[in-house]
């Protein structure tokens, strides 16, 4: 209701009758806002009980030896959409194919939030940067960006549930925490070294010979 429309009306009322009229009306905005929230905040809650579920009941597929470093390009051409052109790619991959046993799903995860968190930390612009090498008997991953780097107060942090950075609304403050969940669930760590230009995530994994028989994850 416009409020001219809304002034002419009340004009032709008593004060009394114009007073409970406009109570009324302002009850009802009031009404509308809280509802507006209550539908926002009920969203949200939806929201991370989904995801929460999602991270903590992974589909219970058999697992298999995966190729890291195809791992890590094709979750990279799953997230190309995010990629603005001023964001190069430099990749580093060991040429020798290195295995891991994993279920690809989780794994996919794993790439998946540390290359989003890279991209939404250069502000669609600097150099994303990808390594996958063997360290003795272990894949070693690293996903690293040229953003700000992570402060120095705030990273002992970066792995707690539920903890975020970004605003209400816009993260659940699960994604890094469910990445080391994973990751110690594969029996291997993930390290970050950070300073203004170069933040560095390094997943370090258990690998298997490909001579060896596949033996699925206890």
């Amino acid at each position: 209701m416009h409020a001219d429309t809304l002034i002419s009306l009340l004009r032709d009322l008593d004060a009394e009758t114009a007073r409970a009229a406009i109570t009324r009306i302002a009850a009802a905005i009031d009404l509308s806002a809280l509802l507006g929230a209550i539908e926002s905040g009920t969203a949200r809650i939806s929201d991370l009980i989904r995801t929460v579920k999602d991270y903590t009941h992974m589909d219970q597929v058999p697992a298999q030896n995966v190729d890291v470093a195809q791992s890590v390009e094709t979750t990279l051409s799953t997230l190309g959409h995010l990629l603005p052109p001023s964001i190069k790619v430099q990749r580093a991959y060991q040429a020798a194919p290195i295995l891991v046993n994993t279920v690809s799903n989780d794994l996919n995860q794993v790439w998946a939030n540390l290359i989003e968190n890279a991209i939404e930390a250069m502000l669609a612009e600097g150099e994303l940067r990808l390594r996958v090498f063997r360290e003795d008997r272990n894949a070693v991953v690293e996903i690293g960006d040229t953003g700000p780097g992570i402060p120095p107060e705030i990273e002992p942090h970066i792995f707690d549930p539920f903890f975020t950075t970004k605003a209400i609304g816009e993260g659940t403050g699960l994604g890094l925490n469910t990445v080391r969940t994973i990751v110690r669930k594969h029996g291997g760590s993930i390290h970050v070294k950070s300073r203004p230009g170069d933040t560095r995530f390094q997943v370090w994994l258990p690998c298997v010979d490909p001579s060896e028989p596949h033996r699925p994850n206890g």
